[in-house]
């Protein structure tokens, strides 16, 4: 085989091994966006269930900021305000909802809490609804989206510190010398009163 022939078969050899392992390779990033977004029906990717890491905060009382898309429903409508025809002809618009008692990735003992502070974001079916069109770009509202669950959950996570003695002494303080200081102003006010009144002499 003369070195012409041999370097073409190599080159040929080596492309064919390329396009087989391109072929068959099956591994993903959790970074795909078939795994990121397996409820966008906007995206032309395959969809499918992704696997939660294993440090998800099921059963456990602390956050840790992981959020499963595929238990939420995502769809992407019109965005409001100015934008032109632009804003008409694309969906950029992103809403998220989820079902809060059956989200096993929220903390149970953080559920009461969210719920009283989300109130009016939480419809009759117990679902929670939130919308984003920050910008015109629909990865980037979801993203924002997903950041404000966070810190609302974040939110709700914090338990209120307690009134330390020294704190309830000074709020008992300040209590009674607005009372004090309320009973004065009453004294002088019936005192003003009492002057303006004609007295007997003047009347005769």
């Amino acid at each position: 085989m003369n070195p012409i022939t041999n370097f073409v078969y190599r080159q040929c050899l080596a492309l064919s091994t390329r396009q087989f392992l391109i072929t068959s390779r099956t591994y993903k990033s959790n970074l795909s966006y078939d795994k990121l977004f397996p409820k966008s029906h906007s995206l032309d990717v395959l969809s499918g269930p992704i696997q939660a890491p294993t440090n998800e905060s099921t059963g456990k009382e602390k956050f840790n900021g992981f959020i499963p898309i595929d238990k939420l429903d995502v769809t992407h409508r019109h965005a409001r305000g100015p934008g032109g025809q632009h804003v008409n002809k694309t969906l950029t618009g992103v809403e998220i909802r989820f079902h809060v008692e059956s989200a096993t990735w929220i903390p149970e003992s953080i559920k009461p809490r969210f719920c009283d502070m989300n109130h009016t974001r939480i419809n009759r079916d117990g679902y929670f609804i939130i919308f984003s069109d920050e910008t015109r770009h629909r990865l980037l509202n979801q993203a924002h989206c997903l950041d404000r669950i966070r810190a609302l959950i974040r939110e709700a996570s914090l338990i209120p510190k307690g009134l330390s003695d020294e704190e309830r002494k000074t709020i008992e303080q300040r209590k009674k010398a607005a009372s004090q200081e309320r009973v004065i102003r009453k004294r002088i006010q019936s005192m003003h009163k009492q002057e303006r009144k004609p007295s007997s002499t003047d009347l005769n």
